[in-house]
């Protein structure tokens, strides 16, 4: 069943025509007509409960029961009508019913998305700081790498002439043996520094990157979680602005 108008106004119109059942003067074919366009426009013209109306017989072709007829169908008129105004009453309160567990349910509905919401933007800040704290000791690695690299370099400018320099006043026998020394020791410690340092820095780079790719991911997981909910948040919102627009409605009619 469905309401065309609102209840009060349906539930006076049909308490009118009930109360024009007894008055003095009572034209049946008149008030059927009238009743049946006022059920049309009360429940709509698919609902038939304009039909019952028409259905009741007020006269008899035998004038020896056609009082006892006109005083059944009066009564059996206001019976129809009384039906109609109790359908009514029912059908209301059970709408009314439905549409409080309705509203309840969406603003359960927001509290429990905005709470999702709130969880994954605190999830969200602290990826960011995990990743902010990740940049911070990746810088302090970056500076040590520059100054392994600044130390290691410094071998490197060691040059002959250097040496020569050094070794000049020496004997022969004396220079050849401790140049031959320097290089060796120079050579192999520049080795094991320069092997050391690249092991050292490829196993933090690429700990590094790791940790970086495994934040990235997780960062753009929680964007992904925080347009989703804000989109389902800005659904409901709708639902519940245009729930709160037809119960404006429906009060604004009763």
């Amino acid at each position: 069943m469905e309401l065309k108008i609102p209840k009060d106004k349906a539930i006076e119109i049909l308490e009118k025509r009930k109360s024009e059942i007894d008055i003095i003067g009572f034209e049946p074919r008149v008030w059927k007509h009238t009743t049946e366009d006022n059920l049309k426009e009360i429940f709509g013209g698919l609902d038939f409960k304009w039909s019952q109306i028409n259905s009741i017989s007020f006269s008899s072709p035998y004038s020896e029961v056609s009082s006892s007829v006109f005083e059944r169908g009066k009564i059996q008129a206001k019976k129809y009508l009384d039906s109609y105004i109790e359908q009514i009453n029912e059908f209301t309160e059970i709408q009314k019913s439905l549409d409080e567990e309705k509203e309840r349910f969406f603003e359960q509905e927001n509290k429990n998305l905005k709470t999702q919401l709130m969880e994954v933007i605190s999830s969200s800040n602290k990826k960011l700081g995990e990743r902010n704290e990740l940049l911070s000791e990746i810088n302090a690695k970056n500076i040590e790498i520059k100054k392994l690299k600044e130390n290691t370099v410094q071998l490197t400018e060691i040059t002959l002439n250097k040496l020569f320099g050094l070794i000049k006043n020496l004997p022969i026998g004396q220079a050849i043996g401790l140049f031959s020394a320097l290089f060796g020791i120079i050579g192999f410690s520049y080795w094991i520094g320069t092997t050391i340092k690249e092991n050292s820095f490829l196993k933090n780079e690429y700990e590094l990157q790791t940790k970086i790719n495994e934040l990235k991911l997780d960062e753009q997981k929680s964007d992904n979680n925080i347009y989703k909910l804000k989109t389902e948040n800005i659904n409901l919102k709708k639902e519940i602005e245009k729930f709160d627009i037809n119960k404006v409605k429906t009060n604004a009619n009763k």
